[in-house]
């Protein structure tokens, strides 16, 4: 029996959807109504679309939000019309795409009401996350002996700005920086107004910025810096953010930028990447040309966004990306990395948290029904914890000579290089938890943890991390085990994360 895909909505990528799920043998019901009565029965998948705005200004900004409540409104409705019992207890999943950082921010860090939960299986997105996902920022492998650090230059602090920001964020963590704290990834934000626009993004992800580097520039000023903050524990604890940021208001003309990009594409000690994020296309093409010539001489790779590239003729360094139809894989590869990535810590949760034996043990096999069951159950923040990990797993194995063509084949890692990865890991995992809004505890509360474990938990419960600290200041567990063994054992079962991951690809792409 086929199955079946109802698709709602008229985005712009709704027809190359249209044509994945097609390709895959599905079934295709698509409707552009937004009525009640919309039937669910039979449905296996729902692909569910806010109203497209392509409209940029404050007003078309407002409108767009709108929208996006109004489409996860209309997903709370069409989840009651999921019948259980006729489906076996089966969920619907539900691709669901908004339009603005504020709402899919709101989607990845709190869960639906329980009855939502157990009808449909949401994964949320936004086409300018899809992309800035896309951007690969370690073009030659960084090796715990590197001493290049990774500089992104992001020009236009729009909504895809900030997800391009973000999401390097969630990915540019590497093995160096254990071996040298100097050698943080550098994220370069640059905008006429980046001084208002700042202000909102860090607020917006406070406990990111508080215990980051940062710094804001106008260079056209004689006091050019206008503020240089420093992590809040700075000189009290080790440092454990290996991102910093730069917010710089300017434009592509100022001539000061100019001489930067210049300089900084000639640095041997930097692999530098130039992303064009602002919402007119016209304004990112005329400014791709304006670049200096260092750029193209050294090949440096230029990120434009350009929603139909096919009017972009561009060099082999410039690559147009953005665009609104096309980009979506509606089998959800990450996400199903992701599984196996849920699935390796419950095993080690349970074979090291409940059985401790002051010996590690690792996952040696995926299961994959326990596997579904335990990712069904999941709430979304911790989905997402899982996603952020699955992201930032070909970084890592680049950083020790692997690449995704030896995901099927290789099978062990050296243990020093587990032990380096933990150290990645942990980090990664640090600046995950500060976008998702969790801190990290102040002087008082980690006395009161140490005086008493079980505090760790009630702080938990506020958002409160006690582990939020650098990897060698990771205290005993209440059983006694090193709470670095999470990371380990993650680490030491990357080969089976990803073969299990691979032959799944194999298997899909055959069928």
């Amino acid at each position: 029996m086929n199955n079946k895909v109802l698709i709602v909505g008229n985005h712009p990528v709704v027809d190359d959807v249209r044509r994945q799920y097609e390709k895959n043998g599905w079934t295709v019901c698509h409707t552009d109504s937004k009525a009640d009565e919309i039937d669910m029965e039979g449905v296996d998948e729902l692909f569910l679309t806010a109203d497209y705005c392509a409209d940029h200004s404050d007003a078309g900004r407002q409108k767009a939000l709108a929208a996006d409540h109004a489409v996860m409104a209309q997903l709370a409705r069409l989840a009651d019309g999921v019948n259980l019992e006729k489906r076996g207890g089966k969920k619907v999943r539900c691709h669901l795409l908004v339009n603005t950082v504020e709402a899919l921010r709101m989607l990845q860090t709190t869960d639906w009401n329980d009855g939502m939960r157990e009808r449909v299986d949401v994964y949320p997105f936004s086409m300018d996350e899809v992309w800035s996902r896309q951007i690969r920022l370690d073009h030659e492998p960084v090796t715990v002996q590197s001493d290049k650090h990774v500089h992104l230059v992001i020009l236009g602090m729009s909504e895809m700005g900030e997800m391009v920001a973000i999401n390097a964020a969630q990915m540019a963590h590497f093995p160096n920086y254990v071996r040298n704290h100097s050698l943080r990834t550098r994220i370069t934000l640059v905008d006429e107004q980046a001084i208002s626009k700042s202000e909102v993004i860090i607020k917006r992800y406070r406990h990111l910025f508080d215990n980051s580097y940062y710094r804001i520039v106008k260079p056209d000023e004689p006091e050019a810096v206008k503020l240089f903050h420093k992590p809040m524990y700075e000189g009290q604890r080790e440092d454990f953010v290996d991102v910093e940021w730069e917010f710089v208001e300017a434009t592509a003309n100022d001539i000061t930028l100019r001489e930067k990009l210049a300089r900084w594409a000639k640095d041997e000690l930097q692999q530098l990447t130039i992303v064009l994020a602002h919402d007119d296309a016209n304004r990112n093409l005329s400014e791709t040309m304006l670049l200096p010539e260092a750029i193209g001489q050294c090949q440096v790779p230029v990120y434009v966004r350009c929603p139909y590239p096919e009017t972009f003729a561009h060099s082999p360094h410039i690559r147009p990306f953005g665009m609104v139809n096309q980009g979506y894989d509606v089998t959800l590869p990450l996400v199903r990395m992701a599984m196996n990535v849920n699935h390796v810590y419950d095993r080690c949760y349970a074979d090291n948290y409940e059985a401790w034996s002051g010996q590690l043990r690792y996952a040696v096999e995926i299961d994959e029904e326990a596997r579904d069951a335990s990712w069904s159950r999941l709430r979304n923040v911790k989905r997402m914890s899982s996603i952020y990990n699955a992201m930032n797993i070909p970084v890592k194995l680049r950083s020790i000579g692997l690449d995704e063509g030896e995901w099927n084949r290789f099978y062990d890692i050296p243990q020093q290089d587990i032990e380096l990865l933990a150290q990645v890991e942990h980090n990664r995992w640090s600046v995950e938890e500060l976008i998702l809004g969790w801190r990290p505890c102040t002087d008082e509360e980690q006395q009161a943890v140490e005086a008493d474990i079980d505090k760790k938990e009630e702080l938990k419960r506020q958002h409160i991390h006690y582990d939020l600290c650098a990897y060698n200041e990771l205290k005993l567990d209440k059983t006694g085990k090193p709470v670095t063994i999470y990371d380990l054992c993650l680490c030491s079962c990357l080969p089976l994360i990803t073969k299990a991951f691979a032959d799944e690809e194999r298997e899909t792409k055959q069928s």
